[in-house]
């Protein structure tokens, strides 16, 4: 059986964790493969991504993107819903 479609927000969690991985930034193509997306998908979503303050363009080299503050603020809130929200659904009423 196939994989389940991931929600836009967990698109979101896989990019800026593969920012994270890769402390000092890394270029569109290494996202993509982190983020195991489709390279225009991935331009479309750093887009929102850098929109919102999440992510920015390196000051060293414009195709290097970093991981803001913003964007691990965001991260560590999404990390914590989804294992509340694993857990309730393990519970039993």
């Amino acid at each position: 059986m196939g994989k389940a479609k991931r929600h836009r927000l967990q698109l979101y969690a896989d990019i800026l964790r593969t920012l994270k991985v890769h402390g000092e930034g890394c270029g569109i193509t290494r996202l993509s493969y982190g983020a195991n997306m489709p390279l225009d998908r991935v331009k479309k979503l750093v887009g929102e991504l850098a929109s919102h303050g999440l992510i920015a363009k390196s000051t060293d080299d414009p195709r290097i993107f970093v991981l803001t503050a913003r964007g691990m603020e965001f991260l560590d809130a999404f990390d914590k819903l989804a294992i509340f929200l694993e857990e309730s659904s393990q519970s039993s009423f």
